[in-house]
């Protein structure tokens, strides 16, 4: 897991009727626009102007396959925008991109590249990119640990022709052919020399997909420009606001054509707003993202799954729905896609429970032997931090009602608070005692080993430490098994022990909240955020 001048003219507010419909003198919000539906576009599509996106974090860098960067806002902005895969999956299916056709045996997938593609700097797409790409991915002495777990069954990659490339599996795994066709963004082979961390291509992307690179000014925008026929806007401004009242200014100013990542306050204010419902629409859909807790269970304090349960039970899961999430995060027990048949439905969420809690940290071995009201197990308090990121509001929120609940349990417990960048370096450097963090994908096919295996804890996206090799084993057994039917079987038991073992804290659903002005037409939410191809601007 890797983020100004706008052209957006805003609709007349005397005597008129917006786009979707709302008059302006009408006396509220409907029903629509509070569940955050978009109405059907009745327009003709134009060409020419600028969105501006606000986006409430800064990337770090733009390259999927290096591990500091891999982000899921950061993938949004370049995968799809930028770069492109070989294929494109919607709805279980793969469509071609950048290949023409593929076939298979049971060892090894053929790709034919298509003719003519080139990157933004004018040089040709050919086999030999794609192989550099893979180079880089499987390479052990670079930091692509993430990806690379997702490609550990490739054995060798062949490329005897520029238009083909050849790929060798050493054993038969059900996300392999998926995973390298529609989740792969190809970069150019010329880019990819050099030292792999200081690479300029983390700054400034060269792909072929339908908008190129522009600028990108720190601390301000990052800046893409239309790249050929296949848009309709001329630019796409991402404007970096960390401030949410400041965003909501510019958005109600019309600098702002799409606010992402509003918050639950901020998504209901808007309701209370006349100019917002007047202007703007709002838009809620479903992603495959989660929310989650997690300890650090290389530490003593954590080792113990019956202390995370207890944990579990003290975690102030009612109230922090309605002061913090209010009603828009429901929570979760599952590290699958919501609904799919990978969740096994009987799994409920642990209850709120301080005695029950305390019952089994003394089960552990914790008491108050000293008698101060802090727990203590040989000798040592059970007495930690809470790393967040300066810039999380959720957590701004969320801590302090769950610290108020563990001092009553006996724990003592404080916040270490530090900037987005330092918090994510300290994260992947596992210097941690306890952090949040969420997992999101744009696909509803997943892969759990590099979250949950004991192999990922050193260098891969098992941050907090889990292990337990039972759920190893399903793991490694989920990853082999071609049957869908049995597959969804071994995934419900990943589900069941992940949560008995309470790897993480599993905290709540997260949907997607924004809003848009009406200028804004051709959005159309997916778990791949919007395809800005469609998007449009009218006067």
């Amino acid at each position: 897991m890797s983020r100004l001048t706008p052209l957006v003219v805003l609709l007349a507010l005397a005597g008129c009727k917006g786009s979707g419909g709302v008059d302006a003198g009408s006396p509220g919000p409907d029903a629509r626009w509070l569940q955050g539906a978009l109405a059907p576009e009745t327009g003709t599509p134009r060409d020419g102007g600028t969105l501006t996106v606000r986006l409430p974090l800064e990337p770090t860098g733009l390259t999927r396959l290096h591990d500091r960067f891999n982000e899921g806002t950061m993938v949004r902005l370049t995968v799809g925008p930028l770069y492109e895969t070989l294929a494109r999956a919607h709805d279980g299916q793969l469509t071609p991109l950048l290949a023409e056709t593929w076939s298979e045996t049971a060892d090894a997938l053929t790709i034919t590249l298509r003719a003519g593609v080139k990157f933004h700097d004018g040089t040709e797409l050919t086999s030999a990119d794609v192989k550099a790409t893979l180079d880089v991915v499987m390479d052990p002495a670079k930091p692509t640990a993430g990806f690379r777990a997702a490609l550990d069954s490739l054995r060798s990659v062949e490329t005897p022709d520029a238009r083909t490339v050849v790929v060798r599996w050493s054993r038969p795994w059900f996300l392999a052919r998926h995973t390298l066709l529609a989740a792969l963004p190809v970069m150019p082979a010329h880019a990819l020399q050099g030292d792999f961390d200081t690479l300029p291509i983390h700054r400034a992307p060269i792909g072929t997909g339908p908008f190129r690179f522009e600028k990108w000014e720190p601390g301000l925008s990052l800046s893409l420009v239309r790249a050929d026929g296949r848009a309709h806007l001329d630019r796409v401004v991402f404007r970096f606001l960390k401030d949410e009242g400041a965003a909501m200014q510019a958005f109600e100013k019309g600098e702002l054509g799409l606010m992402t990542r509003l918050t639950p306050s901020a998504w209901r204010s808007l309701e209370t707003q006349p100019w917002a419902w007047q202007r703007s629409q709002r838009i809620f859909f479903e992603e495959n993202a989660y929310a989650w807790l997690g300890f650090n269970q290389r530490k003593a304090l954590f080792v113990d799954p019956l202390v995370r349960r207890a944990l579990a039970m003290l975690y102030p899961a009612e109230l922090v729905e309605k002061t913090v999430d209010l009603g828009l995060e429901p929570r979760t027990t599952c590290p699958y896609f919501p609904g799919s048949r990978s969740c096994d439905p009987s799994v409920q969420p642990l209850a709120y429970d301080p005695a029950e809690a305390r019952r089994l940290l003394a089960a552990a071995g914790w008491g108050d032997s000293d008698h101060d009201g802090v727990l203590d197990r040989e000798g040592v308090r059970f007495s930690f931090a809470f790393l967040a990121a300066s810039q999380s509001v959720k957590m701004a929120r969320l801590l302090p009602l769950f610290l108020d609940t563990l001092r009553h349990a006996g724990i003592e417990a404080r916040i270490e608070t530090v900037d987005v960048s330092a918090y994510l370096s300290r994260v992947r450097a596992h210097d941690f005692d306890a952090m949040a963090l969420s997992w999101a994908s744009a696909d509803e096919v997943q892969d759990n080993f590099p979250n949950f295996h004991s192999s990922q804890a050193a260098q891969g996206n098992n941050y907090v430490g889990y292990s337990n090799p039972e759920v190893d084993a399903l793991l490694e057994r989920v990853r082999t098994e071609l049957d869908a039917d049995r597959r969804a079987a071994l995934e419900r038991e990943v589900h069941r022990r992940v949560y008995a073992d309470q790897a993480y804290l599993f905290l709540g659903r997260r949907p997607a909240l924004d809003a848009a002005l009406r200028t804004v037409h051709g959005l159309k939410p997916s778990l791949g955020w919007y395809d800005l191809t469609a998007v449009w601007i009218s006067n």
